[in-house]
């Protein structure tokens, strides 16, 4: 099909399209190559290609797509027009053709397995080594020792983000490739196959992902978004904040209430969050400042004590069955940083409660408690759609209910 628009950009087409790849529509275009006098060989965007050099002469050829694609020269750009049907095709094969890269990979080696299994021992007490009597006298324990533990617990974390950051990359090619074939279906007989696999080695991920999170953690997460936010009273301790208390014990009970409900963390390892807000507040000032810090740890504790007795108050609803959509990472670009908009309490519930997964469409179902199931709900956008499964009791398979609901949210996902 000529095109009209003056402007091209020059594509590698031989190392974006194998031979097995469908082409659709666009295997009938014409596109400009060049070969040896002979005809024969590879096909080539310019004349100047260096396996050309050799050629006694170059003549250039309109071939179809479809048949020039076995021939093209994988080193070489073709100049297509920036309206070419076959531009946003190539980007289409190059986010299903990306998951080659996840596959197929080695297995972890008996030191990986270890040093998972020690992350996971480590992160059950908590992010830090915890402090005991002994430890709270700094001459009296070893300082090796305490290298050692901040060593430790500094792996542990590294190995969660690790499987976290993974997990979270994984999901968002596969989201992507889907993405993919949704815009051309005629790919789906070769995506089937990279797309399944990719699915086997996903839920790899998310299980040890999940194995390094604890759920009593994220249910006393779920649990700080229910407590009434506490009212501020005067007490001596809050004497050299003057008049700048009130807006103190507001401003620590948002950082701390909003830290505690992203997190998958311990309730008090945010006790830093406070002391910061009390910190900034005082600034140079030194007077009253312990026993502004003493107090504040003390409303902290409070609040932790509150968030445990309601995750541990008996359930007055069941268990329940939640459909949620969770979405990719942003594309970036070169060296750009990716950002998650999905916090790492909603990754570590999706990860630890997935009880069936729909690889077409990219959602899940989570068997999740009451209060997760609220948080969940309370957190869902256009971005991540959330919606209670038979919430009025049913008794068809999870798979089936998450099909259901995903043909109503999106029925171009459900072939």
């Amino acid at each position: 099909m000529a095109s009209t628009n003056g402007e091209l950009r020059h594509v590698p087409l031989g190392s974006t399209f194998a031979p097995e790849v469908p082409l659709g529509p666009t295997r009938d275009i014409l596109i400009t190559c060049h070969a040896s006098a002979s005809g024969k060989g590879k096909l080539h965007g310019s004349p100047a290609c260096g396996t050309l050099r050799s050629a006694a002469s170059v003549k250039e050829l309109d071939i179809p797509f479809g048949e020039a694609v076995e021939r093209l020269c994988t080193s070489c750009r073709w100049p297509l027009p920036t309206d070419s049907p076959i531009l946003p095709l190539g980007a289409a094969v190059i986010d299903v053709d990306a998951l080659r890269v996840w596959l197929d990979r080695k297995p972890l080696d008996e030191e990986d397995i270890e040093a998972e299994r020690d992350a996971a021992d480590a992160l059950a007490t908590g992010e830090y080594p915890p402090r005991t009597a002994a430890s709270d006298n700094e001459e009296d324990e070893d300082d090796d020792d305490r290298y050692e533990q901040r060593e430790r617990y500094d792996r542990a974390r590294n190995v969660r983000s690790r499987r976290h950051e993974h997990w979270r990359r994984l999901h968002s090619y596969l989201a992507r490739s889907i993405e993919a074939v949704a815009q051309y279906p005629f790919l789906a007989p070769w995506a089937d196959g990279l797309q399944s696999r990719l699915t086997a080695v996903l839920d790899q991920e998310r299980r040890a992902f999940a194995a390094l999170v604890r759920p009593d953690r994220l249910l006393e997460a779920a649990a700080v978004r229910v407590l009434p936010a506490p009212q501020f009273t005067e007490d001596p301790a809050f004497a050299g904040l003057g008049a700048e208390a009130a807006k103190t014990f507001r401003r620590a009970w948002h950082e701390w209430s909003h830290r505690a409900i992203s997190s998958w963390r311990r309730l008090e390892d945010h006790d830093f969050a406070v002391y910061t807000v009390v910190s900034d507040a005082f600034g140079r000032r030194r007077k009253g400042k312990p026993e502004a810090h003493a107090a504040f740890d003390q409303l902290a504790a409070d609040w932790i004590r509150q968030a445990r007795e309601e995750a541990s108050r008996p359930a007055s609803a069941p268990w329940q069955l939640v459909a949620i959509k969770a979405p990719a990472l942003p594309r970036t670009h070169y060296s750009e940083p990716e950002r998650d908009t999905l916090t790492e309490w909603e990754a570590s519930v999706i990860a630890t409660y997935q009880v069936t997964f729909n690889r077409q469409a990219g959602t899940a179902a989570l068997l999740v408690p009451h209060l997760i199931a609220e948080q969940l709900l309370a957190c869902a956008s256009s971005d991540m759609p959330v919606e209670r499964l038979a919430p009025n009791g049913n008794a068809l398979p999870a798979e089936v209910l998450l099909e259901q609901w995903t043909a109503r949210a999106d029925p171009s996902a459900v072939s």
